[in-house]
């Protein structure tokens, strides 16, 4: 990856936390806010498949990681393995832009956004820290999936132009059927 598509995603990981600590952060429902961080590696791996999509949840989840007193690094891995499973199914050309259904990737979103608070906490009490299975985890779940749905594919048509090879079709030609 070039020095320039790893300084958009540093800028884009700014905007999101930007948008996080000033828009998300207040939209709580019972004491509990959406995470933005998931929507960088999910429309990263989506339109550049496994490497900007792992790039993506690394730059994204540090840089979240400064604002909030958690294990520093603990967004940053579960937002690496999101990526890389973004990134796969991006490099298959499932979620793409040009190819795929509207509701593929809002789909695609609403599952990470789903799994990766889940995989936060069981890796977070892994690390020590009980409390982040709470009985809130399901809302944070929830939350999270709903943003992610909501904000994947405009994240995409966004980092498109930036990162992947060809900003409609994605990274690659799908491997599977191409003959």
């Amino acid at each position: 990856m070039s020095r320039g598509r790893w300084a958009w995603l540093v800028v884009a990981g700014l905007a999101v936390v930007v948008l996080q600590l000033a828009i998300a952060d207040a939209l709580t429902v019972a004491h509990v806010h959406p995470e933005l961080v998931w929507v960088l590696p999910v429309a990263a791996g989506l339109v550049a498949g496994t490497l900007p999509g792992m790039a993506a949840g690394f730059v994204g989840g540090v840089i979240a990681d400064l604002f909030v007193p958690t294990p520093f690094g603990l967004t940053a891995f579960v937002g690496v393995l999101i990526g890389y499973a973004m990134g796969r199914l991006g490099e298959e050309g499932i979620g793409d832009l040009a190819g795929s259904q509207w509701w593929v990737a809002p789909s695609l979103g609403f599952a990470c956004g789903l799994v990766a608070p889940a995989i936060y906490a069981v890796v977070g009490v892994a690390l020590g820290h009980h409390s982040y299975l709470s009985p809130s985890l399901a809302l944070v779940c929830v939350l999270d999936a709903v943003a992610c749905a909501l904000l994947v594919r405009p994240t995409m048509w966004l980092l498109a132009p930036l990162l992947a090879e060809d900003p409609l079709r994605g990274p690659l030609e799908p491997v599977r059927g191409a003959m």
